[in-house]
This record gives C-alpha cells, structure tokens and sequence, in this order.
C-alpha cells in the first residue's frame, strides 16, 4: 500500500497528485471505514444536521428564497414543486467546482468549462457518504462571539480534542461547533434581515470561523479528515481576510487551501446544537455520519442530508 505522503510532502500544499478528481479526500471513506462507523451506533439515537430548506432567512450573499406551490395534481391527490432553489442556501456541502485556484483552476486542475462537464456533487450522491463523524464542539470550550471574526486555530481544535478525549482516525468527517447558529436563533427578523444583507458584500459580515492560511490545511491533512463541516456560513471567518496571514490572498483562503488543493469537502450552515448536547451529556464525541447528497448531474453543491447516528 503506497503511503500517504504528509501535507509538508505535498508540493505547495497541493494533493491532486494524490486524489481521485471526482471524489477527492472522500475516497478516504472506505467500506472498512464504513462498517467501523456503523459500529459505534449503540443507543440508536439520531441527530439531522440539516436545517430547513428555508433558513437562514433571508438568506445568505445574495440568493434568492425558494417559492414552494402545494398544487393539485389530480383531484384528492396533491403534489409540491420548488422553484428558485439555490442547494447552497442552507445547510450544504461545498462541491469541487465551487472555488478555484487563481492560476491552476478548480480541484484537479480542471476548468470552469471543464467543472460544468463534469460529474460534480453526482459522484458523491452516487456513493454516498458514510464514515466516523467526529464533534470537535470549540463553542463549549471557549466563549466564542457570533458577531465577530474570532478565529480557530489549529491549537484550539487540538485542545477541545484533548479536553473531550477525541482521537481522530484517517478518514473522519470533522464537525466543528463555533456556536454561530446558536447565536443566530436569538436574533429577531430585523435582525436577521440586516445581517442577510451585510453578507451580500463579503466584508461588511463579522462571524467566527476556522483560521486560514496553510495552517489549517496541514491541521485537516494530517489528520485524515474526509469531510469538514461547520456550524457558520462559510467554514472560515468573515470578514475572510480578518484570518488571512500577514501578505496572504485569496490562495490563502481556507476554500482554496483545503477545498480546491486537498479535495476536502466543505460543509456550512451544519445545524450541531442538539448533537452537541447530546454528546457532551454522554461525554461521546464519535457517531455514524451519514450523508446523501441530492444527484445533480454537474453540481456544484447540495444539501447534505446529513445524521448523527449514536
């Protein structure tokens, strides 16, 4: 079995070499990985980590609300179409054609004419996501602001690991609770819709997320993380370039680094409060994470559809 080289072994930080170009680091999630997942569901318990289709509302940079008809199809029998749906709204994962490198394209060096002939989230929904979820729940370790830029770093995920007895394995999906939908479910509709429309400019939003710069990518690589879903609208913090290193652009972003260079799915708007309760009552931060994406032929992201089995 060849070795998985370090992230330090990667040539600028770039894994492509090493990953399938559809599948990416999920290619970590094998059937052994997918029987030790289903292994640690005990009590039977299971926890949706999608929001509502509807929320946040409004929603975030510039999409547009869904229009959802109840119609009748013939008569006592009723049908339901959506239009106007954006899968990237809510709850959702980040495909590989959503960001690219500034100068070599999209994950595997593909264009975005490339991106659109390609299978997209397809490839996921057509294997499923099913591995070892691990909740790394930070909010609960550290007073962490909703309305501010605060961010993790890689140190801070070591010690809520350490302090919740987490040990990670190749191949977990890593769910990271900054607690920034907590704070979200307190704000009133005025609120709300301010918000909403700070986000339309991609500087005037102030939330918590996971540090960028290289720093985060080896923390992910080196750590065999399949999957990285967070609890926030972006994974990393807004404004962006508040975590950026001193001279750092936009490759330096955590969705070039992580998303477009190591083929690392990125989950936003994950809904982990009441998983997080219930794994700090059990003191149990391991579960089975599924996930089915929907089959968009070319998307470019999905809902998750994601559960916590325990």
């Amino acid at each position: 079995m060849t070795r998985r080289p370090r992230y330090a072994e990667l040539p600028d930080g770039c894994a492509w070499d090493e990953l399938d170009p559809d599948l990416g680091s999920l290619a970590l999630l094998t059937a052994e990985r997918a029987r030790h997942a289903a292994s640690l569901v005990r009590r039977g318990v299971t926890w949706p980590l999608d929001l509502p289709l509807d929320v946040p509302s409004p929603p975030f940079f510039g999409r547009e609300a869904m229009r959802h008809e109840v119609f009748n199809l013939l008569d006592n029998v009723l049908d339901d179409r959506l239009d106007n749906f954006f899968p990237q709204a809510s709850t959702q994962w980040d495909g590989f054609g959503h960001f690219a490198h500034s100068t070599r394209g999209f994950f595997g060096g593909r264009s975005a004419e490339q991106v659109r002939a390609s299978a997209g989230v397809l490839a996921w929904a057509e294997r499923g996501i099913v591995g070892r979820g691990v909740l790394l729940d930070v909010a609960r370790q550290v007073s962490i602001p909703g309305d501010e830029p605060f961010v993790v770093t890689p140190d801070l995920l070591d010690q809520t690991a350490a302090a919740q007895g987490v040990e990670f394995h190749d191949g977990d999906v890593c769910c990271v609770r900054v607690g920034w939908l907590t704070w979200y479910r307190t704000l009133d509709g005025p609120a709300r819709e301010q918000l909403s429309a700070a986000s339309r400019s991609f500087t005037d939003l102030r939330t918590p997320g996971l540090g960028s710069g290289a720093a985060i990518a080896e923390w992910c690589w080196d750590h065999g993380v399949a999957a990285l879903a967070v609890d926030n609208p972006g994974v990393e913090p807004f404004p962006v370039a508040a975590s950026l290193p001193a001279g750092g652009g936009v490759d330096d972003t955590l969705h070039t680094r992580v998303l477009a260079l190591l083929g690392i799915p990125l989950g936003e708007f994950f809904d982990l409060d009441a998983l997080a309760e219930d794994c700090a009552g059990e003191r149990v931060y391991e579960f089975c994470f599924t996930s089915a994406p929907l089959g968009i032929p070319g998307g470019i992201g999905s809902p998750p559809n994601a559960l916590a089995l325990l």
